[in-house]
């Protein structure tokens, strides 16, 4: 009897370790250093609140630059599997937009890939810092 309750326990523990695993794969902030960028999002609980934009309320999560208080803000976040979600960004002016997929990879990074619309990109020292089409980040 021990050992029956000793197995459900340890597959309840499983299961529930691999279900959080899963909700903290698009939840959190990520980093890439080279172009002093980040992301912040929840896509599963869509309650993120960008610095300087709370009026918009709860979003998915957004994009920020160490270098410009410029945000873009991610509107929309679906996860398509366990590890693919396709995101909608925007400008916090309101006159751009992007597409793209960002992608958890085998070594724990992230791969945000440029699938549509406007480039991604930040006002730096009165110029345009443009983001390469595929970026990859780290937590």
């Amino acid at each position: 009897m021990r050992n029956i309750l000793f197995a459900v326990a340890l597959c309840l523990f499983s299961c529930g370790a691999k279900a959080q695993q899963e909700e903290t794969t698009f939840g959190g902030t990520i980093y890439n250093k080279e172009y002093g960028i980040s992301i912040t999002m929840n896509f599963y609980c869509k309650n993120v609140i960008v610095p300087g934009q709370e009026i918009f309320g709860e979003t998915d999560g957004y994009i920020a630059s160490e270098k410009t208080k410029h945000v873009w803000m991610i509107t929309s976040a679906e996860v398509e599997s366990g590890k693919t979600a396709r995101i909608e960004a925007i400008n916090n002016y309101g006159s751009e937009d992007f597409t793209a997929k960002l992608t958890l990879n085998r070594d724990g990074t992230y791969t945000l890939k440029h699938t549509g619309g406007s480039t991604l990109k930040f006002p730096v020292d009165g110029k345009w810092q443009k983001i390469p089409g595929t970026v990859v980040f780290q937590r």
